[in-house]
Protein backbone atom coordinates (compact mmCIF):
# COMPACT_ATOMS: atom_id res chain seq x y z
CA UNK A 1 0.00 0.00 0.00
CA UNK A 2 1.61 3.42 -0.98
CA UNK A 3 -0.39 6.00 1.32
CA UNK A 4 1.84 8.43 2.25
CA UNK A 5 0.05 10.77 3.48
CA UNK A 6 -4.04 10.97 5.60
CA UNK A 7 -4.26 13.87 7.16
CA UNK A 8 -7.19 16.50 8.36
CA UNK A 9 -5.89 20.08 7.27
CA UNK A 10 -7.80 23.74 8.50
CA UNK A 11 -10.32 21.35 10.46
CA UNK A 12 -12.64 20.09 7.72
CA UNK A 13 -10.15 19.13 4.46
CA UNK A 14 -9.58 15.73 4.28
CA UNK A 15 -6.07 14.98 2.02
CA UNK A 16 -4.70 11.88 1.25
CA UNK A 17 -1.61 11.20 -0.98
CA UNK A 18 -0.52 8.05 -2.64
CA UNK A 19 2.80 7.24 -3.98
CA UNK A 20 2.67 5.45 -7.63
CA UNK A 21 4.85 2.39 -7.32
CA UNK A 22 2.49 -0.33 -8.46
CA UNK A 23 1.66 -1.47 -11.98
CA UNK A 24 -1.17 -0.59 -14.03
CA UNK A 25 -2.41 -4.21 -13.81
CA UNK A 26 -2.20 -4.13 -9.93
CA UNK A 27 -4.30 -0.65 -9.31
CA UNK A 28 -6.85 -2.52 -11.92
CA UNK A 29 -7.42 -5.12 -9.97
CA UNK A 30 -8.11 -3.49 -6.78
CA UNK A 31 -10.74 -0.79 -8.23
CA UNK A 32 -14.27 -1.85 -9.28
CA UNK A 33 -13.96 0.78 -12.35
CA UNK A 34 -17.20 2.61 -13.16
CA UNK A 35 -18.57 3.09 -17.08
CA UNK A 36 -17.48 6.68 -17.00
CA UNK A 37 -14.19 5.99 -15.70
CA UNK A 38 -13.33 2.87 -18.27
CA UNK A 39 -14.33 5.18 -20.82
CA UNK A 40 -11.63 7.70 -19.62
CA UNK A 41 -8.78 5.06 -19.14
CA UNK A 42 -9.23 4.15 -22.51
CA UNK A 43 -8.60 7.31 -23.78
CA UNK A 44 -5.13 7.94 -21.93
CA UNK A 45 -2.58 6.34 -24.07
CA UNK A 46 0.64 8.02 -21.67
CA UNK A 47 1.63 4.20 -19.13
CA UNK A 48 2.72 6.85 -16.63
CA UNK A 49 -0.77 9.15 -16.83
CA UNK A 50 -3.00 5.96 -16.50
CA UNK A 51 -1.43 4.70 -13.53
CA UNK A 52 -2.28 8.32 -11.91
CA UNK A 53 -5.75 8.41 -13.15
CA UNK A 54 -5.67 4.65 -11.23
CA UNK A 55 -3.79 6.08 -8.35
CA UNK A 56 -6.64 9.02 -8.05
CA UNK A 57 -9.15 6.51 -7.80
CA UNK A 58 -7.83 4.57 -5.51
CA UNK A 59 -7.23 7.48 -3.17
CA UNK A 60 -11.23 7.94 -3.35
CA UNK A 61 -11.44 4.30 -3.04
CA UNK A 62 -9.57 4.79 0.51
CA UNK A 63 -11.84 7.68 1.27
CA UNK A 64 -15.40 5.10 0.65
CA UNK A 65 -15.99 8.00 -2.51
CA UNK A 66 -18.14 5.71 -5.04
CA UNK A 67 -16.27 6.25 -8.33
CA UNK A 68 -19.41 6.38 -9.86
CA UNK A 69 -20.40 9.91 -7.78
CA UNK A 70 -17.53 11.75 -10.06
CA UNK A 71 -18.29 13.88 -12.53
CA UNK A 72 -16.64 16.86 -14.89
CA UNK A 73 -17.69 20.17 -15.78
CA UNK A 74 -17.43 21.45 -19.18
CA UNK A 75 -14.13 23.28 -17.56
CA UNK A 76 -12.24 19.94 -16.90
CA UNK A 77 -13.06 20.42 -12.97
CA UNK A 78 -14.19 17.36 -10.93
CA UNK A 79 -17.32 17.37 -8.38
CA UNK A 80 -19.06 14.90 -6.91
CA UNK A 81 -22.96 14.41 -6.94
CA UNK A 82 -22.54 14.20 -3.09
CA UNK A 83 -22.57 17.14 -1.14
CA UNK A 84 -18.51 17.08 -0.95
CA UNK A 85 -16.04 19.10 -3.07
CA UNK A 86 -13.19 17.52 -4.60
CA UNK A 87 -10.16 18.75 -5.83
CA UNK A 88 -7.64 16.33 -7.80
CA UNK A 89 -3.68 16.44 -8.64
CA UNK A 90 -1.03 14.33 -9.75
CA UNK A 91 2.88 14.66 -10.78
CA UNK A 92 4.62 12.20 -11.88
CA UNK A 93 4.85 9.30 -8.91
CA UNK A 94 2.55 10.59 -6.62
CA UNK A 95 -1.18 11.88 -6.63
CA UNK A 96 -3.69 13.53 -4.45
CA UNK A 97 -7.27 14.47 -3.74
CA UNK A 98 -8.83 16.56 -1.21
CA UNK A 99 -12.32 16.45 0.20
CA UNK A 100 -14.25 19.62 2.26
CA UNK A 101 -17.90 20.38 2.31
CA UNK A 102 -16.68 23.74 1.20
CA UNK A 103 -14.58 24.81 -1.93
CA UNK A 104 -11.15 23.44 -1.51
CA UNK A 105 -8.37 23.52 -4.20
CA UNK A 106 -5.31 21.18 -3.94
CA UNK A 107 -1.95 21.03 -6.30
CA UNK A 108 0.79 18.86 -6.00
CA UNK A 109 4.16 19.20 -8.33
CA UNK A 110 7.81 17.72 -7.93
CA UNK A 111 10.91 19.68 -8.61
CA UNK A 112 11.96 20.32 -11.92
CA UNK A 113 14.64 22.48 -12.87
CA UNK A 114 12.46 24.31 -15.95
CA UNK A 115 10.55 26.28 -13.56
CA UNK A 116 13.59 28.65 -13.74
CA UNK A 117 12.47 29.74 -17.50
CA UNK A 118 9.18 30.20 -16.50
CA UNK A 119 9.62 32.57 -13.40
CA UNK A 120 8.96 35.53 -14.64
CA UNK A 121 4.94 34.29 -16.42
CA UNK A 122 3.93 33.76 -12.49
CA UNK A 123 6.35 35.93 -10.08
CA UNK A 124 5.12 39.41 -9.56
CA UNK A 125 6.82 42.54 -7.91
CA UNK A 126 5.41 41.67 -4.92
CA UNK A 127 6.60 38.16 -4.48
CA UNK A 128 10.40 38.87 -4.99
CA UNK A 129 10.50 39.87 -1.25
CA UNK A 130 9.00 36.97 -0.34
CA UNK A 131 10.93 34.03 -1.93
CA UNK A 132 14.52 33.33 -3.70
CA UNK A 133 13.52 33.57 -7.21
CA UNK A 134 16.90 31.47 -8.08
CA UNK A 135 15.19 28.43 -5.82
CA UNK A 136 13.86 25.79 -7.25
CA UNK A 137 12.04 25.04 -4.53
CA UNK A 138 11.09 28.52 -3.29
CA UNK A 139 9.27 28.89 -7.53
CA UNK A 140 7.65 25.12 -7.24
CA UNK A 141 5.95 26.52 -3.82
CA UNK A 142 4.98 29.52 -4.82
CA UNK A 143 3.21 27.81 -8.39
CA UNK A 144 1.68 25.38 -6.08
CA UNK A 145 -0.26 27.76 -4.01
CA UNK A 146 -1.33 29.83 -7.31
CA UNK A 147 -2.27 26.66 -9.07
CA UNK A 148 -4.64 25.52 -5.98
CA UNK A 149 -5.78 28.93 -5.96
CA UNK A 150 -6.64 28.68 -9.53
CA UNK A 151 -8.91 25.19 -9.03
CA UNK A 152 -10.86 26.43 -6.11
CA UNK A 153 -11.06 30.40 -7.89
CA UNK A 154 -12.26 28.34 -11.31
CA UNK A 155 -11.96 31.28 -13.61
CA UNK A 156 -10.70 30.37 -16.65
CA UNK A 157 -8.23 33.27 -18.09
CA UNK A 158 -6.83 33.91 -14.54
CA UNK A 159 -3.32 35.52 -14.74
CA UNK A 160 -0.80 33.76 -12.28
CA UNK A 161 1.27 36.76 -12.06
CA UNK A 162 -1.17 39.42 -12.52
CA UNK A 163 -4.71 38.15 -10.45
CA UNK A 164 -3.01 35.99 -7.99
CA UNK A 165 -0.76 37.65 -5.63
CA UNK A 166 0.60 35.54 -2.38
CA UNK A 167 1.33 37.95 0.53
CA UNK A 168 2.34 36.45 3.08
CA UNK A 169 4.03 32.88 3.51
CA UNK A 170 5.95 31.71 6.98
CA UNK A 171 9.66 31.22 7.10
CA UNK A 172 9.29 27.60 6.93
CA UNK A 173 6.55 27.82 3.99
CA UNK A 174 3.97 25.79 5.46
CA UNK A 175 1.46 28.55 5.63
CA UNK A 176 0.60 31.52 3.29
CA UNK A 177 -1.78 33.97 3.04
CA UNK A 178 -2.71 34.87 -0.95
CA UNK A 179 -5.12 37.51 -2.60
CA UNK A 180 -7.17 37.36 -6.03
CA UNK A 181 -7.33 41.08 -7.69
CA UNK A 182 -10.33 39.77 -10.54
CA UNK A 183 -11.33 43.51 -11.80
CA UNK A 184 -13.47 45.12 -8.69
CA UNK A 185 -13.51 41.72 -6.91
CA UNK A 186 -10.89 41.13 -3.85
CA UNK A 187 -10.91 37.28 -2.57
CA UNK A 188 -8.55 36.28 0.18
CA UNK A 189 -7.11 32.66 0.32
CA UNK A 190 -4.81 30.74 2.74
CA UNK A 191 -3.02 27.53 2.86
CA UNK A 192 -1.06 25.18 4.17
CA UNK A 193 2.00 23.50 1.93
CA UNK A 194 3.70 20.00 2.44
CA UNK A 195 6.97 20.44 1.84
CA UNK A 196 8.55 16.74 1.26
CA UNK A 197 11.92 16.12 -0.49
CA UNK A 198 10.20 14.88 -3.90
CA UNK A 199 7.47 17.41 -4.14
CA UNK A 200 5.15 20.25 -2.84
CA UNK A 201 1.70 19.79 -1.79
CA UNK A 202 -0.46 23.37 -1.64
CA UNK A 203 -3.94 22.82 0.20
CA UNK A 204 -6.19 25.79 -0.04
CA UNK A 205 -9.10 27.51 1.26
CA UNK A 206 -11.01 30.77 1.19
CA UNK A 207 -10.05 33.00 3.96
CA UNK A 208 -13.32 33.54 5.77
Amino acid sequence: MSLQVNKLFFNNINVSIWHIDETEDFLISNLDLSINCKKRLKSIQSPSQRKQFLSVRTLMKYNDIDLNDLFYDSNGAPFLKNNLNISISHTNNYSAIALSKNPVGIDIQDYREKILSVRDKFVNEFEIELIDTHSVNDLTILWSIKESIYKIYKKKGLNFKKNIIVQKITKDFKDSLSIVNDMDKKTFFKSKNIIHSNYICSIVKVND
